[in-house]
């Protein structure tokens, strides 16, 4: 019996790659709002905060071509052309 409910079946165990992109781009903007939540609620300069979190992003982004593949900027997608 296949249970397939808007293209997808439910039981599948297999992640995508655009289901795993949405994760990473959540967990970047999530950390990216615990940051300014936390400047914000410390008195930092707003205009500070404006400069930083451009940059924050940045980081956020070579981290992930450090961690996953470097075409996707997604930490959580694995490079396959990484050879041991």
């Amino acid at each position: 019996m296949n249970n397939y409910r808007n293209g997808y079946q439910l039981n599948a165990k297999k992640i995508t790659k655009s289901h795993r992109q949405i994760g990473d781009q959540t967990t970047k903007g999530g950390l990216l709002g615990i940051m300014i939540y936390t400047m914000s609620r410390n008195n930092v300069d707003p205009v500070l905060i404006g400069l930083i979190v451009p940059v924050a992003a940045s980081v956020l982004a070579w981290v992930s071509t450090k961690i996953g593949d470097p075409d996707l900027a997604c930490m959580f997608i694995p490079d396959d052309k990484k050879t041991d």
